[in-house]
């Protein structure tokens, strides 16, 4: 069977007026602002993450929102795409950093959000320094800033408290049903970075600080996160791919899903991995395997979006920060 995947609903785009455009990023981002409120008080040990991760999409769902991707519960040297999977055994340990990234959207608007809780005192330092560089980033921004703007504003505070930034994690642009649209904006200060801030733009800004040497590798044989490819060719699939992608496309569009979201649909989870591995190797899907830190060190993320609109930035996921 020949597959070829029809991406209409992007055509909505062009048919939704500037109000409706601002409004629903600004409804996705007062949900996350209230889901992640509510999240952070439930982070204490032998908190299962599974529990957690469900705990946070049903408060998305429960306040009018659908989660914009799985929730990522990130502890210790783990730095992103750890989302649990049916179950998930694992619980929050004493003297854990646990970071809890979650997104929410609104007829495919996205809102991008992330903080950490530490439950040790060792790492405090590390948590007001990654806390901090996110808010002289974001008093740093004007519509039409260069994306350098950011790099330098976080690099800098991460300097002053002695830790590095993590390099390969950026920030990026936001579109329609797509969580990563192209653009990256980077946490530290690269000639690389020519672009700037556009009006009508989404963007989120989340810097990564740790104590170790500064850079991710992906973990191997933990990939629980995966995205429809909206730049494959056409492929020949099964009709058992097939059904898979239309579920994947009907539920999700393009956004980030996770194998525990379609497990009802597939109640042979080894089967079901089986597929998603295979859509993953004829390149209709990607995977986002976990990534830690090289070093084995400790690492702190924080994490707003912002809406480049009427010749102002205004931060979605955070209102207490626009005043």
């Amino acid at each position: 069977m020949i597959l070829y995947l029809n991406l209409k609903y992007l055509d909505v785009v062009l048919n939704t007026s500037d109000a409706e455009f601002v409004e629903a990023y600004l409804r996705a981002g007062e949900i996350a602002y209230k889901v992640k409120k509510s999240v952070a008080p439930l982070v204490k040990p032998s908190a299962r993450l599974l529990d957690l991760a469900e705990r946070v999409e049903e408060l998305i769902r429960s306040f009018g929102g659908e989660p914009a991707f799985p929730t990522n519960i990130s502890v210790n040297e783990i730095a992103a795409h750890d989302t649990p999977y049916v179950g998930d055994p694992r619980v929050i340990t004493e003297d854990s950093l646990v970071k809890i990234d979650l997104g929410v959207h609104v007829n495919g608007f996205i809102a991008d959000t992330a903080i950490t809780v530490t439950l040790s005192d060792k790492a405090i330092k590390l948590v007001e320094a990654t806390e901090e560089a996110l808010r002289k980033a974001l008093t740093s921004l004007s519509p039409g800033a260069p994306i350098n703007t950011v790099g330098r504003a976080v690099e800098a505070v991460a300097k002053k408290y002695g830790f590095n930034v993590i390099k390969n994690l950026t920030g990026h642009s936001l579109d329609r049903y797509l969580i990563h649209a192209g653009e990256v904006i980077p946490n530290h200060f690269t000639r690389l970075a020519l672009g700037k801030l556009s009006n009508g733009r989404a963007y989120a800004i989340e810097p990564f600080l740790t104590s170790g040497k500064g850079y991710v590798e992906e973990v191997r044989s933990s990939t629980y996160i995966y995205a429809l490819n909206t730049n494959f060719k056409n492929k020949r699939v099964t009709e058992e791919e097939s059904l898979l992608v239309k579920t994947i496309y009907e539920r999700f569009k393009t956004l980030p899903l996770c194998e525990r979201w379609l497990a009802r649909e597939f109640s042979d989870l080894s089967r079901l991995r089986a597929l998603l591995q295979s859509l993953v190797r004829k390149s209709v899907l990607i995977a986002y395997p976990v990534l830690r830190e090289v070093s084995g060190n400790l690492v702190a993320q924080f994490e707003e979006t912002i809406l480049v609109s009427g010749g102002k930035v205004i931060i979605t996921t955070n209102p207490e920060l626009n005043k």
